[in-house]
């Protein structure tokens, strides 16, 4: 039975498993399938068109994806089945991709094409979805087990390849005192909400997790605390459109802290670090009246 090419690349297009896309000579996406959009969870094509896996920002370690790459439009060579991490949906996958080049009618390569599966529950015996028991039952995000498997991963990438990391208390101001004035349901309704302006700002460059009651926790490959400002300014910029029930022109406050696991040397005292650092950051911001917004503590 013969196929044709076009057919063969329909039932390519329309794999829920392989998650396929393409790219020009300068390693931009020029297109993708179903499944990959739908395994990022974009709408559409435009989320990625003109990016590289860098602006992107979901491999805790983008050097080997930008190897391999550039190997496959440099020197003609096919990569099959390399392994590796990306950040998806709030917690770390583990995928296996194969690249190969693509030529014009003169045979210069013009790009390249690639898909990848996801292969978490063959690495790590847990299926790609983590468990209910890792999931923050309000708000969805990692609850502390699921974010301590995370950090355990972007440790092993520091000691390995020297890749540093930053985590980041993030504590609602006064949210107790806000709950005893409006009631526990509106409570929850405003921890969602920041939950989703927190995840939807992040993207796929970090991992949130809500730690309990009004605390969550960023992981980011930001290296350093310099970086954390410009972070920081964008979720400043997305909490003000969180306002309150009775006072929408509020935005809810935000005191945090962060720390780089270099500066630390483990990851305990480097949650113990970012944690006195939001504390004081709290303390300051009572002291000066200060009642929407992110401040932050740094060191």
């Amino acid at each position: 039975m013969e196929y044709s090419k076009i057919n063969l690349l329909d039932a390519l297009m329309n794999q829920d498993h392989i998650k396929l896309f393409w790219k020009d000579v300068d390693r931009r996406f020029v297109g993708a399938n179903k499944a990959f959009l739908d395994f990022y969870e974009f709408d559409d094509e435009s989320a990625i068109v003109g990016k590289t896996d860098e602006d992107m920002g979901w491999h805790i370690d983008p050097l080997p994806y930008q190897n391999d790459e550039l190997r496959v439009l440099n020197e003609g060579v096919t990569i099959s089945n390399a392994e590796g991490m990306c950040i998806v949906k709030n917690e770390v996958h583990h995928i296996r991709a194969t690249k190969t080049p693509i030529h014009d009618d003169q045979g210069n390569i013009a790009g390249l094409v690639g898909f990848f599966v996801d292969v978490t529950e063959e690495v790590t015996g847990q299926p790609p979805i983590s468990p209910e028991s890792k999931r923050d039952g309000l708000t969805g995000l990692v609850n502390q087990v699921g974010i301590m498997d995370e950090m355990l991963v972007y440790e092993d990438a520091y000691r390995l390849r020297d890749l540093d990391f930053t985590c980041i208390y993030l504590d609602i101001d006064n949210f107790h005192e806000t709950v005893e004035k409006y009631g526990k349901e509106y409570g929850e309704e405003l921890l969602v909400d920041v939950a989703e302006c927190f995840s939807q700002t992040l993207g796929t460059g970090g991992i949130i997790s809500r730690l309990g009651s009004d605390t969550f926790l960023v992981l980011h490959q930001i290296q350093w605390l310099s970086q954390v400002d410009i972070l920081l300014s964008r979720l400043d910029l997305a909490l003000n459109k969180v306002g309150y029930m009775t006072e929408p022109h509020l935005a809810p406050g935000v005191s945090a802290g962060a720390a780089v696991y270099s500066e630390a040397g483990d990851i305990h005292q480097m949650l113990e670090l970012a944690e006195a650092r939001m504390n004081e950051n709290r303390a300051e911001r009572r002291r000066d009246n200060i009642t929407s917004g992110i401040s932050f503590k740094l060191n």
